[in-house]
Formats: structure tokens, C-alpha cells, sequence
């Protein structure tokens, strides 16, 4: 499963700290995408149960 998040950076929200909020419930950065300036459009994959992405995941 995919799931797109668009961020427009700030003080408190960075490409970092989205990344890493993500990867605490178990997704993994499938592509990542500089729109603009301060802009970005993350796209996120869900870890298999083993800790593998997989196209079968939920």
C-alpha cells in the first residue's frame, strides 16, 4: 500500500522529521520529490511483516 504525503516545509515539519514519523509505523520511502522551494510530495510504502516492502503488503 501507498500512502502520498505533500509538505511544504517549516520550522516544525521537515522532510527529516516526516520521514522518520513514517518509518515509525512502518513505512519506508518509496520516492521523494522537490516541487518547489519548501515544497515536496513524499511517497511511502508500507513494510511487509517481515520488514521487507512488498507489492502483497497492506
Amino acid at each position: 500500500m501507498y500512502k502520498v504525503v505533500d509538505l511544504i516545509e517549516d520550522e516544525r515539519a521537515t522532510v527529516e522529521s516526516t520521514l522518520n514519523e513514517w518509518a515509525a509505523n512502518g513505512y519506508e520511502p518509496f520516492q521523494v520529490i522537490r516541487r518547489a522551494t519548501y515544497s515536496w510530495r513524499l511517497i511511502f510504502r508500507k513494510q511487509a511483516d517481515d520488514g521487507r516492502a512488498g507489492d502483497n503488503a497492506d
